[in-house]
């Protein structure tokens, strides 16, 4: 147990808040390696809140921020990542589209050669009887 100013111990309820306050925070991260803004932002605005209505409380402000935190993943940061993975299946869509027009241009046009190919043989056979 850690000491505190005074020489008394630090109460193990504030460590273990404390830890969960971490634990939370980690479970909220985006996909992108670290807290969204959305996280940041509302853990920020969590814990301002739980001091202004709890005053100078270490573990009002540590649940605040907790609470904020989540708050501002699930409607900020959870947003944005399905925005984001519309945009990727919108892109992704729009890339299997084109594919496939191209590989029907492709089919047709080498229909079209085989056609003229076939009607170039045609002719010469006609003209070879003819010349007979």
């Amino acid at each position: 147990m850690a000491l505190t100013k005074r020489g008394s111990f630090v109460a193990p309820r504030a460590a273990l808040l404390a830890g969960l306050v971490v634990l939370t925070l980690a479970a909220c991260e985006s996909g992108s390696g670290g807290p969204g803004i959305g996280t940041v932002g509302g853990a920020a605005l969590g814990a301002g809140a739980g001091r202004a209505i709890f005053g100078n409380s270490t573990s009002a402000m540590l649940i605040g921020g907790a609470v904020g935190g989540m708050a501002g993943n699930m409607t900020v940061d959870r947003q944005n990542e399905d925005r984001q993975f519309q945009r990727q299946q919108a892109s992704q869509d729009m890339a299997m589209q084109r594919q496939l027009d191209f590989e029907r241009q492709r089919a047709l046009q080498q229909a079209d050669t085989q056609r003229q190919i076939e009607e170039q043989r045609l002719f010469n056979e006609w003209r070879q009887q003819q010349a007979r």
